[in-house]
């Protein structure tokens, strides 16, 4: 858990062509919807209270995905034909890549300090949470999205 292995791995499936772009926008983006809004409801807070001297660090972090969300939403308006729907995509998809290595170099060390109990405990309100927000994300986007690019919400699995 809280490794980012698995978005990394898809993300780089993502950028790889324009053609896996477009057809993987909707699992890729859900990921990193999933990823962030978990992060911020039981990692992030965990950071701020286990090592109160990375605050600055978790803020810069939330802004980050505000920055994410900001590309995914210009590219899910555009649709994947639509023109600059590339440029948004990949934009969205350099940001989170560059966001997890920063993570696992300034923000993640953080934990260190838990107990392995208090990690356990993290790890569990994670996966709970995980599974919350890929229920309300695929259930967002199957009422919202009229292209029908539906991906698969949390196929990257809760190990990010």
């Amino acid at each position: 858990m809280l490794d980012n292995t698995n978005l990394r791995d898809l993300i780089r499936r993502w950028r790889a062509t324009p053609e896996s772009t477009a057809a993987l926008f909707g699992e890729a983006s859900d990921a990193i919807r999933a990823t962030a809004a978990t992060k911020e409801r039981v990692l992030y807070p965990a950071v701020r209270e286990a090592d109160p001297s990375r605050a600055g660090l978790v803020d810069s972090v939330i802004a980050q995905n505000r920055r994410i969300e900001g590309f995914l939403s210009v590219a899910e308006r555009l649709g994947p034909h639509g023109i600059g729907f590339q440029d948004e995509a990949q934009e969205a998809a350099a940001a989170t890549d560059g966001l997890l290595v920063h993570e696992r170099r300034d923000i993640l060390p953080a934990l260190d300090r838990l107990s392995p109990e208090e990690r356990e405990r993290l790890d569990d309100d994670y996966r709970t949470a995980w599974v919350d927000v890929s229920t309300k994300l695929a259930a967002t986007r199957a009422t919202r999205d009229p292209r029908g690019n539906t991906g698969t919400p949390g196929t990257a699995d809760a190990s990010h």
